[in-house]
């Protein structure tokens, strides 16, 4: 049984349906209006995960309606067979749409599978989200590895995530707990930012497709090492700034990745491939 599915939503779920003027927001990242790139989080908590012995897939329902106009995502969700659990990114506000929506379609073909928010959106609007009937649990915070793990652990074992850190969730009373944010590590060397478990995961699956970045990644192929989480400015725009980062994160300073261990991430995406290398850090503007 897969323990955990990670779903990327488009922006917008039914756009192919839809005329929409798209924002200059739009242009933030390197795939299209309808933000089919999926976070780099999913990488490092796939591969964290799965080095805990959980069986984890990715699937980029965004990418694959931009690619495909006769891609079925109702067809696709309802073919699949029901894991542990489904986590669903809420990470730029403009999925607010697409995220929700496919987390309700999920709950209706999928209603054992409890679905688990995470990002910098559902951190910010956890409150909010858990009184939603399809959505289970919400991973607060710029950083969930670990919390992830030991839920994954209780809805293994079939017991009460009440020491998970960091996680918002619904008794089976429907009374809602919100657990302390605990877990903020102040380094990112216990990332593994090594892309070799998403090849090994594609190989196992028999899909690239799904695990794609983004829509044309193909045509442009980019990997990503992770060099810090948080900010020192207080920038008013932006979801990561210091500001953001305490009153959403639980973070009071940087947590950056040390040169070691990125020269290494290097080492490694050059191995694995000769695709364009782009050191970054997590933000998101509001």
């Amino acid at each position: 049984m897969v323990d955990l599915i990670f779903l990327h939503a488009p922006s917008v779920y039914d756009f192919r349906e839809r005329a929409t003027l798209w924002g200059p927001i739009s242009d933030l990242v390197p795939s299209t209006p309808v933000f089919d790139m999926y976070p780099i989080g999913f990488t490092t908590l796939l591969a964290y995960v799965q080095q805990h012995g959980f069986q984890a897939r990715i699937m980029n329902l965004a990418a694959r309606m931009v690619r495909s106009a006769r891609f079925d995502p109702d067809r696709a969700l309802a073919n699949l067979q029901a894991p542990r659990a489904f986590g669903i990114d809420l990470h730029w506000l403009p999925h607010a749409h697409g995220a929700l929506e496919v987390a309700r379609r999920v709950k209706q073909l999928h209603p054992r599978s409890p679905i688990i928010f995470g990002g910098y959106s559902a951190t910010y609007f956890h409150e909010e989200l858990i009184q939603l009937p399809y959505v289970d649990y919400i991973l607060r915070g710029d950083s969930t590895e670990e919390a992830l793990r030991l839920l994954l652990e209780c809805l293994r074992s079939d017991s009460v995530p009440a020491d998970v850190p960091n996680l918002t969730w619904k008794r089976p009373d429907g009374t809602v707990q919100v657990n302390p944010q605990t877990y903020v590590p102040d380094t990112l060397d216990h990332l593994t930012m090594d892309y070799h478990p998403l090849v090994r995961a594609v190989v196992r699956d028999r899909d690239l497709l799904n695990y794609a970045p983004f829509s044309h990644w193909l045509d442009y192929p980019i990997m990503a090492s992770l060099t810090v989480k948080g900010c020192t400015e207080h920038c008013t725009i932006c979801g990561g700034s210091a500001f953001a980062g305490r009153n959403l994160s639980n973070r009071h300073r940087p947590a950056y990745r040390s040169p070691e261990c990125l020269a290494e991430d290097v080492r490694r995406i050059g191995a694995l491939s000769r695709v364009f290398f782009a050191p970054c850090r997590a933000i998101v503007v509001r």
